[in-house]
């Protein structure tokens, strides 16, 4: 977190700050003592801190406490701007990465259809046995190395890429994916990354045309994350559909799981009969 200034008009933490850092702590299973001499503090200064007697403790302080805890992203960014401290958001480097594979492996490999995560910057982070499947990709195609890392909106609008062809309604999809990308980007608009990732995907003229489109139409009341419909060319032949949904990490709200849900009985039959045939999953 790069920026050590104030807000404009910082809040009044008292005991609501102290409160949130005593959840961290017992949640993260730690002694007051052991935060204090992991964080570098003076005996009972957490004491004090948590039940409101230290009103606004210092940026540098608060960070040590958070560090000692491991708090991820959005914990430490509840915290600071409780405290009334401006906070930052950049691109997750790669411990941050690594963490987030970590954390949501059980998560994206227990579903019986297409999942996968991306980050704040919509790069392809980790995904489930079933998505290969779902993009026409076996384990070992190399194509599946150049998607990871890469950002996923981009191999949907761009026409050299594979995934693009598999859409078989691109008219309706790819609008609703521009919206739920304006809807997820939106707080980050003030970062000074978000006009690097904009540029990059209007380099492709089908996402400038798209973006343009949307950007014609009434504004909507809301995301309708939920609803993004897809219908994809299954490999081998026929239709596949789904119904895309979006959700955060609870720790770290740069990083969202995507969700395939099969819309109709053939899609269920599909991800059933390669769930079943797949190897299990391992741990890593």
């Amino acid at each position: 977190m790069s920026s050590s200034s104030k807000s404009n008009s910082p809040r009044m933490a008292g005991t609501s700050g102290g409160a949130r850092l005593r959840s961290l702590r017992e949640a993260a299973g730690r002694t007051q003592l052991w935060v204090e001499a992991e964080a570098d503090l003076g005996t009972g200064y957490l004491q004090r801190l948590e039940s409101g007697r230290v009103a606004q403790p210092g940026r540098p302080t608060l960070e040590r406490i958070l560090t000692a805890l491991g708090a991820r992203y959005s914990e430490r960014r509840d915290v600071l701007e409780t405290f009334g401290y401006a906070v930052s958001t950049a691109p997750p480097d790669q411990q941050e990465i690594d963490w987030a594979i970590a954390a949501c492996r059980h998560e994206l490999h227990d579903v019986p259809f297409p999942a996968y995560v991306l980050d704040c910057t919509h790069r392809l982070i980790a995904w489930n046995r079933l998505t290969p499947r779902l993009f026409g990709i076996v384990p070992d195609d190399p194509t599946l190395a150049r998607l990871a890392g890469a950002s996923l909106p981009a191999a949907f609008f761009d026409p050299a890429s594979p995934i693009a062809g598999l859409v078989a309604e691109p008219e309706a999809f790819l609008p609703a994916l521009i919206r739920a990308f304006r809807y997820e980007m939106e707080q980050f608009r003030s970062e000074p990354w978000y006009a690097d990732v904009l540029a990059s995907l209007m380099a492709l003229p089908r996402f400038r045309a798209t973006w343009e489109q949307v950007l014609a139409e009434p504004a909507a009341a809301s995301a309708a994350r939920s609803l993004v419909p897809v219908h994809l060319r299954a490999p081998g032949g026929g239709l596949l559909a789904f119904r895309l949904a979006s959700e955060r990490f609870v720790r770290d709200a740069r990083f969202r799981m995507i969700y395939y849900f099969p819309a109709d009985l053939p899609t269920m039959q599909w991800c059933a009969t390669w769930a079943g045939s797949l190897p299990p999953a391992r741990d890593e």
